[in-house]
């Protein structure tokens, strides 16, 4: 027996996808629903101000662009239609963040990024050897 386990992308109502026919392949593509819709990126916003204290950080360490749920892949910032390289989306609270903010579900280890390693980054280990 084979099972295979594949992550579905944020938003995606999966059984009208796959009642639609969809193929599980090609939702890894589809945008989260709150880079495409304002009001949904707006409310989910809300409740990470309201739930989890996002606003202005007090640690420039403890910043959204540091956190393990900010993701800026190349795929990720052509969904936001961003090119500054400011916003991420928060893949927790589900919504388009400041990359200078921060809110209480910051986790240390980011951001999501398929970008070659900064070698200022401790945590990197740019031209280290791996064992």
């Amino acid at each position: 027996m084979k099972i295979e386990i594949k992550l579905i992308p944020d938003g995606l109502d999966l059984a009208k996808e796959i009642q639609d026919g969809m193929p599980v392949d090609k939702m890894q593509d589809a945008c989260p629903i709150a880079t495409q819709d304002v009001e949904t990126n707006e409310e989910n916003q809300r409740f990470a101000i309201k739930d989890h204290q996002y606003g202005p950080a007090v640690n420039p360490e403890e910043s959204c662009g540091t956190c393990s749920v900010f993701n800026i892949t190349e795929h990720m910032q052509q969904c936001m239609k961003d090119e500054s390289g400011e916003v991420g989306y928060c893949q927790l609270l589900k919504f388009m963040c400041s990359a200078k903010n921060s809110c209480a579900a910051w986790e240390e280890g980011g951001p999501l990024s398929d970008l070659p390693c900064e070698c200022g980054n401790p945590d990197c280990g740019c031209g280290m050897d791996e064992d």
